[in-house]
């Protein structure tokens, strides 16, 4: 049976497709919730139950934002990474080139992300 056809191709390029807008999809709903949890409900200055944080408390949820966000988008990173260096050894360039772009996406994703947004 032969393999590395262009329907093969295709296929693959395809579900690795998915694969990286899977992972976007669910970097995006977990950076989401973690800033929507009910801590601070104004996008970063207002207690949901009311009152005005302390500095030290808005730091520490500025913290558990960050440390969520960047830990998702290092695991992204890193999921990526792993599939371009297979996507290299079995020489599917396409794939190749597919990933450094969807790497390149989280870097500047990584790079524009803010701990806070106002409405």
């Amino acid at each position: 049976m032969k393999t590395g056809g262009a329907t093969d191709r295709v296929t693959i390029a395809a579900g690795v497709l998915i694969m990286d807008l899977a992972l976007l999809m669910a970097t995006g709903f977990t950076i989401g919730r973690v800033r929507d949890r009910g801590v601070l409900c104004d996008g970063g200055t207002v207690f949901c139950s009311g009152g005005d944080p302390t500095f030290a408390q808005w730091q520490a949820e500025m913290a558990v934002r960050s440390t969520v966000a960047y830990g998702s988008f290092g695991v992204m990173a890193a999921i990526l990474a792993a599939s371009l260096v297979v996507a290299r050894r079995r020489g599917h360039r396409g794939v190749v080139v597919m990933q450094l772009k969807a790497l390149v996406v989280v870097a500047v994703l990584a790079i524009l992300w803010e701990p806070y947004t106002q409405w």
